[in-house]
């Protein structure tokens, strides 16, 4: 009796020590100092991925062991390179991935969803810097991107790239239906779909460590705007109508 209740102690236990989780990978300041703990980064076409190693010491020896280990080389009375520990296995690397994708960009025109055949329509984005957050081995780990480049597709064939993303009439100082760095005018009616891309660099951080720059940019698709184009047979103008004055049509 005695004997089967030893028999299914050890089972049980067995069983709880093989169902038991494995420990978090993870990494402290010492390794990171130490180069034992090492963490890269690469942009991809849609995003930044961060990686890292933690590589431990392989086991001491055991009761398996033959003895200490002999030194391979001696220079002048000292050891140089190591040889394999007696009776356990080399050094153990684990490694972890993290991907960060920006936010997505936000895009608007005014006239909110309209234009007026050969009259400017302004566009503008709001997308601005900013930092995405996870963790990679345990630690915090950021990646910041800064949009540098727009690219509008405006939906007649037209396409814009430019280094800045825009703003509204007002916030230019300027009147309504004027040119600026982002608009477009329309020589056909009808409904267009418009797109933009946004391109980010990008910089991460890990753990306490500064930012470092990655190679490479980083896009973000924003949202479509249907645009419908009208035609105006009379437009009321403030001045007659020159090449820059209000209402009147481009060329």
């Amino acid at each position: 009796m005695v004997c089967r209740v030893s028999v299914a102690l050890i089972v049980a236990l067995a069983t709880t020590a093989m169902s038991a989780p494995a420990a978090a990978v993870s990494c402290n300041g010492a390794q990171i100092a130490a180069g034992t703990c090492s963490v890269g980064g690469g942009t991809t076409d849609t995003g930044v991925d961060l990686w890292g190693d933690v590589t431990s010491g392989g086991s001491s020896g055991g009761d398996n062991s033959d003895g200490p280990d002999e030194c391979p080389v001696v220079v002048n009375g000292q050891c140089v390179g190591t040889s394999p520990p007696k009776g356990g296995g080399g050094p153990m690397t684990v490694s972890d991935l993290e991907s960060f994708r920006p936010r997505s960009p936000q895009q608007f025109v005014e006239p909110t969803g309209w234009a007026i055949q050969r009259i400017p329509a302004n566009f503008w984005s709001t997308a601005q810097t900013h930092v995405v957050s996870g963790r990679l081995l345990g630690n915090p780990a950021r990646v910041k991107f800064s949009p540098v480049l727009y690219r509008r597709s405006f939906g007649d064939g037209s396409q814009q790239t430019s280094d800045s993303p825009g703003d509204t009439w007002r916030e230019l100082g300027q009147s309504p239906w004027t040119r600026t760095p982002t608009s477009h005018s329309y020589d056909e009616v009808g409904d267009v779909q418009v797109r933009l891309v946004v391109w980010y660099s990008a910089a991460f951080r890990f753990g306490s460590q500064g930012w470092r720059r990655l190679t490479g940019l980083v896009k973000g698709k924003a949202n479509e705007l249907t645009v419908s184009v009208l035609s105006a047979d009379t437009v009321l103008v403030d001045r007659a109508c020159l090449s820059d004055a209000f209402g009147c049509p481009d060329g």
